[in-house]
C-alpha cells in the first residue's frame, strides 16, 4: 500500500478511534500497531531516494498524531471541568531533535511539560497515562515538568537544558503560555549570549573528547563525533544565541551564514539524516556508531562503486569526512570568533600588540590582518605563506575573521606556485619546532595542496583497515609532527633525528610518503612518481631529489627487513645497506620508518619496535665505511673471543663448551652481554639426560618484553619449538619473535620474544620461573595446548576480516642459499603460531628463526626453514605441498 494512502488512512483511523471512545489501553495498543506499519510506510519513501530532511518531518509528525492522540485519550480520563482547567494551564512542547523536527526513526522523544500552577506533582499524576503511553506505544521519552520560570533559570545554568530548549517547538495546550515561555527565553539568551556561546563550545569539546578529537576518526559516531549531527546542530544553537534564529536559512538571509558555508552547512545536513535515517532502518533500533561493517553495508546502498583504485567503502567515507570537514571547519571558526580576552588583555592590546610591516599584528592572543595584509593574503600566495608561519612561530592562532579570509580564498588560488614560492615553502620544512603544526595549518586551509597537488586526492581518504587509524592525509601530516618530535628523545632515534643534516628532504619525504594510496598500482611505486614530480614543481636539486623519490619509495624497506627477516644474517644487511644508498639516507629511513609507525595509532610504535629498529640501522651503518680490521664478521670473532676469556679455565678445556662457543647464533652473541651468554652456557653444560631440558625467562625493562631462553638436548626433530610456542600462548603470552639453532650433538637452543598484554608491570621472578618450567614441561607432553578464551577477541577477528584481504603464503629461496623463507599472511587468532609450526614439524621441516608481523589488518608469520637434513626445500612438489598445507591451516576459523 502506497505511503501517501497509508497516511489518509491513519487519519480516518484516528477519526473513527474518537468516534469509538477507546479506552487509554485501547488507544496505546492501536498506536502502537500503527506506528509500526506507518514507519513502515516512511522507511518506502526513504528507499525511493527521498531527501534525509523530508523522511525527518514525516517521522516527526508520526510522533506528533502518537502524543496528541494520547493527549486526547488521557483528557477523556479526566472529570469534564478538570479538562478544561488543564488545558488552560499546560503546554506540551517537542524538545531536541524532535522540536527541529529532524527525528530518526529510532530517536528519543524530549518533551517539556511547561505549566503555571503550583501543583506539579497534580499535573504529572493527570498526565501520567501520556508520557506512560508514549514508552507503551514503543517509543523512548525524555520529559519533564517545569514552569516557565524554572525552565529559564535551568536553561541559564545548563547548556544541554539550554540548547534544547532553542529548538522547543508548540504541540498542545495553551499556546500563550508557551510564547510567554518562548520570549521570555528568548530575552534571557541574548542578554547571556556571549557566554551562553561558550557554555555550548565547551559542552560540545567534552563531547569531543569523548566520541573522538579528530574529524577523521575511521569508525565515527554520526551524532556525537566531531563534525557530526552534533556540530551542525551547534551552528544553530550558537546562530539563535547570536542573533535570535537557529533556521539556517533565516541566518543566511540575515548574512549571518556566508554563501559558501550555507550551502555546505545543508549539504551536510541532508547527507548526515539520510545516513542516519538509513542506519536506524536496518538496524530497526538506534543506531548511530558507523562502524567498519556499517561502513561496507551503508555504501553498497548508496551506490558507490570500485573506482580509481578506490573501494567503494573509501569513496562513500570520503563523502562523510569531507561533510564532516565542513561542519568541524565552521564550529572552528565561529569558536575562535568568541574568543575574547580578559579586560586587562584588552586594555593592554593596543600596547603590547606587535605590528609586522603595516599589514598583520601579533597580539596577546591571537594574530591579525590589517585591510592592507587582507588584501594582499587574497592576491599572494607569499603572503599566505608568510602569514601562517608568523602564527605558528610565534605560538598565536589565526584571528577569527583573517582565517575566513584566507578560507573563502584558498579555490582561488590555482595549483602551482612561483619558483620563489615553491622554495619559501621548501625552507618552511627545515625547523623542526614549526614544521608539524605549519604543514596542518595550511592544509586545513586548502593551500598545502596548491604547493603538492597530490595532496588534493588523498583528502579525506579512508583506508579500510583496522590497523590504520586515520585518513591518508591526516597520517602523513601525523608522521611529520612525530619525527619533528622524535628530537626531544635522547637515544638512537633521538640522535638519528638530530644528525639529519637537511631536515627539509625527510620532511617532505614523510608528508609525500602514503599519497601514492587509492590508486590501482602499488602505492610506493606511485609514491615514487609522486615525489618526482613534487621535487621539479618545488625546484629541489638533484641530489635532493634523489634523496626524496628514494625515501618514498623504499619506506617500508626497513619494516619489512626488521620485523620479517634474520637481521643477523650480514648478507640481508649488506644488501639493506646497498639499496639505501648512503649513511645519510639511512638515518632519514630510520627516522622515516619510525614516524611512519607512529602515526598509525596510539601505540603502534613502541620501545621494542625501535629497538629492532635501531639494532637494523646500528648493524647497517658500518656496511658503507667499516675498514676491513674491524668488519662485522671481526666484531662477531671478537665477541667469542670475550666470552671464552670469561670462562674458568676449567670451562676453556671443555671441548663440548668451546664448539658451542662457535656454533651460538650471531644475532645470540652480538645482541647479549658477555655474562648473559657465559650464564647460558652454564646452564646448558649442567643438563645431563640426552633428553633433559632447561629453561630461563628474563624481563627487559626498557621495551618491556620477556625474553625466555631454551635448551634442549637431542631437541631436532621432535616438534619442540611449536610445542613450546604453544606453551607461552595458551599462557595468555603475545609471542613477538622466536628463533632455534641447532648446536652441535643435536642440541637445540629456543628464544622466545613474549610480551604480556594484560598485564603491563614487572613480572615477578616466581611468575619467569612457572612459566620457564612449563616450557621444560612441553618437550615431553603429548597433550595439545588450551587457549585461552579472550573477551572480546572474536568480535575483534571478525572487524578486521572486514578488510577482505587474502590468506597467502610465499615462499622464497633467493634471499639465502641456507634457508627456505616461508611468510603466512591471515587473521591473526590465539595459538595461530602453534598450529602453523606444528604443521611445519608434521612436513618433517626444521625452523631455524620465526618472526610474527603485521600487514595492514593481517599477521605475518615468517619462518626461516630447512628440511630434516639442513638444506633448504627446492623440490617444487614438496613446496607446492607445503603452501597448499599451511594455506589450510591459515583458513581454519
Amino acid at each position: 500500500m502506497g505511503s501517501r494512502w497509508s497516511f489518509v488512512r491513519l487519519r480516518v483511523s484516528v477519526q473513527d478511534r474518537m468516534n469509538s471512545n477507546l479506552s487509554i489501553r485501547e488507544t496505546v495498543e492501536w498506536l502502537r500497531d500503527d506506528l509500526v506499519e506507518q514507519r513502515h510506510a516512511v522507511r518506502k519513501v526513504h528507499d525511493r531516494q527521498l531527501t534525509g530532511p523530508r523522511v525527518s518531518a514525516k517521522l516527526t509528525t508520526l510522533i506528533d498524531t502518537v502524543v496528541s492522540r494520547l493527549f486526547d485519550a488521557t483528557l477523556a480520563e479526566l472529570a469534564p471541568d478538570a479538562i478544561g482547567l488543564l488545558r488552560a494551564n499546560i503546554a506540551i512542547v517537542a524538545l531536541g531533535s524532535y522540536g527541529r523536527r529532524q527525528c530518526a526513526p529510532f530517536s528519543d522523544v524530549d518533551l517539556m511539560i511547561l505549566h503555571q500552577t503550583r501543583h506539579s506533582d497534580e499535573i504529572a499524576a493527570q498526565l501520567r497515562p501520556l508520557t506512560q503511553g508514549v514508552f507503551d506505544v514503543g517509543l523512548q521519552l525524555g520529559h519533564s515538568i517545569r514552569t516557565e520560570n524554572e525552565a529559564v533559570q535551568l536553561a541559564r545554568d545548563d547548556a544541554v537544558i539550554c540548547t534544547s530548549l532553542i529548538d522547543s517547538r508548540f504541540l498542545l495546550g495553551n499556546q500563550q503560555l508557551f510564547e510567554s515561555f518562548r520570549a521570555s527565553f528568548q530575552k534571557m539568551v541574548q542578554r547571556n549570549s556571549r557566554a551562553l556561546c561558550r557554555t555550548f563550545l565547551d559542552a560540545r569539546g567534552e563531547e569531543h573528547r569523548q566520541y573522538g578529537e579528530t574529524v577523521y576518526l575511521l569508525e565515527p559516531h554520526v551524532k556525537r563525533s566531531r563534525g557530526g549531527l552534533r556540530d551542525l546542530n551547534l551552528l544553530s544553537w550558537l546562530g539563535f544565541a547570536e542573533h535570535g534564529v537557529a533556521d539556517p536559512d533565516r541566518l543566511h538571509l540575515q548574512g549571518a551564514l556566508s554563501k559558501q558555508d550555507y550551502h555546505r552547512l545543508q549539504s551536510a545536513r541532508a547527507f548526515l539524516l539520510r545516513l542516519r535515517n538509513e542506519m536506524h532502518f536496518h538496524a530497526e533500533s538506534s543506531r548511530d556508531l558507523l562502524d567498519r561493517a556499517e561502513q561496507l553495508r551503508v555504501a553498497e546502498w548508496h551506490g558507490h562503486t570500485h573506482h580509481a583504485g578506490l573501494l567503494p567503502v573509501e569513496n562513500f567515507m570520503r563523502d562523510y569526512f569531507r561533510h564532516s570537514n565542513h561542519l568541524w571547519q565552521m564550529v572552528r571558526r565561529r569558536d575562535a570568533s568568541l574568543q575574547v580576552g580578559s579586560r586587562v588583555s584588552r586594555v593592554l592590546e593596543p600596547v603590547l600588540g606587535k605590528n609586522v610591516d603595516g599589514d598583520y599584528r601579533v597580539g596577546l592572543r591571537s594574530v591579525s590582518a590589517t585591510a592592507s595584509g587582507v588584501t594582499k593574503l587574497k592576491q599572494d600566495l607569499r603572503e599566505v605563506l608568510r602569514f601562517v608561519e608568523l602564527s605558528v612561530r610565534t605560538g598565536k592562532p589565526i584571528e577569527y575573521a583573517a582565517w575566513s579570509v584566507l578560507l573563502l580564498a584558498a579555490p582561488d588560488f590555482t595549483e602551482g606556485a612561483t619558483a620563489e614560492v615553491n622554495q619559501q615553502f621548501y625552507n618552511m620544512l627545515a625547523d623542526p619546532q614549526t614544521v608539524g603544526e605549519i604543514v596542518r595549518v595550511l592544509h586545513e586551509l586548502g593551500y598545502l595542496e596548491k604547493l603538492v597537488p597530490a595532496m588534493r586526492h588523498a583528502r579525506c581518504l579512508l583506508q579500510f583497515n583496522q590497523y590504520h587509524k586515520y585518513t591518508v592525509d591526516e597520517h602523513c601530516l601525523r608522521s611529520v609532527r612525530r619525527a619533528s618530535e622524535f628530537g626531544e628523545r635522547n637515544d638512537s632515534l633521538g640522535n638519528a633525528y638530530r644528525e639529519v643534516q637537511d631536515k627539509r628532504r625527510l620532511h617532505l619525504a614523510l608528508l609525500l610518503h602514503d599519497l601514492g594510496k587509492g590508486f590501482e598500482e602499488d602505492h610506493s611505486e606511485v609514491g615514487r612518481k609522486i615525489a618526482e614530480e613534487t621535487c621539479a614543481l618545488l625546484g629541489l636539486d638533484e641530489p635532493s631529489s634523489e634523496d626524496v623519490k628514494c625515501l618514498v619509495h623504499k619506506h617500508l624497506v626497513m619494516s619489512h627487513l626488521a620485523f620479517r627477516r634474520d637481521t643477523s644474517d650480514q648478507g640481508l644487511i649488506k644488501n639493506f645497506s646497498d639499496e639505501i644508498g648512503s649513511v645519510e639516507r639511512l638515518k632519514m629511513l630510520f627516522v622515516m620508518t619510525c614516524a611512519d609507525l607512529a602515526a598509525v595509532g596510539p601505540g603502534v610504535l613502541n620501545d621494542w619496535k625501535i629497538e629492532v629498529l635501531a639494532d637494523v640501522f646500528a648493524r647497517a651503518v658500518p656496511m658503507f665505511a667499516l675498514p676491513e680490521e674491524v668488519s662485522p664478521e671481526s666484531q662477531l670473532a671478537s665477541h667469542r673471543r670475550a666470552v671464552y676469556e670469561s670462562l674458568t679455565a676449567d670451562e676453556q678445556a671443555n671441548a663440548q663448551i668451546v664448539d658451542r662457543i662457535e656454533a651460538l647464533p650471531p644475532s645470540f652473541i652480538a645482541s647479549c652481554e658477555v655474562p648473559e651468554v657465559v650464564d647460558a652456557l652454564r646452564r646448558f653444560r649442567r643438563l645431563t639426560s640426552e633428553s633433559a631440558a632447561v629453561a630461563w625467562g628474563v624481563f627487559q625493562s626498557r621495551t618491556k618484553t620477556m625474553q625466555f631462553t631454551a635448551g634442549v638436548s637431542q631437541g631436532v626433530g621432535r616438534g619442540v619449538f611449536s610445542s613450546m610456542a604453544g606453551a607461552l600462548s595458551s599462557a595468555g603470552l603475545e609471542i613477538l619473535s622466536a628463533s632455534t639453532d641447532v648446536l652441535p650433538e643435536k642440541f637445540l637452543m629456543l628464544r622466545y620474544l613474549v610480551t604480556d598484554p594484560r598485564h603491563l608491570e614487572v613480572p615477578s621472578a616466581e611468575y619467569l620461573e612457572q612459566t620457564s618450567q612449563a616450557l621444560v614441561a612441553v618437550v615431553e607432553s603429548q597433550e595439545a595446548p588450551r587457549f585461552p578464551q579472550v573477551w572480546g577477541r572474536e568480535k575483534a577477528e571478525a572487524a578486521t576480516r572486514l578488510s577482505a584481504l587474502p590468506n597467502e603464503v610465499r615462499i622464497d629461496n633467493s634471499l639465502t642459499e641456507d634457508f627456505t623463507i616461508v611468510e603466512v599472511f591471515t587473521f591473526d587468532r590465539v595459538g595461530l603460531l602453534y598450529l602453523l609450526a606444528r604443521k611445519l614439524h608434521d612436513l618433517k621441516l626444521v625452523i631455524a628463526h620465526a618472526k610474527i608481523a603485521t600487514y595492514l589488518d593481517q599477521v605475518v608469520d615468517v619462518f626461516y626453514v630447512t628440511d630434516r637434513e639442513g638444506h633448504s626445500v627446492t623440490d617444487e612438489q614438496r613446496l607446492n605441498e607445503l603452501r597448499r598445507e599451511l594455506l589450510a591451516v591459515a583458513e581454519t576459523k
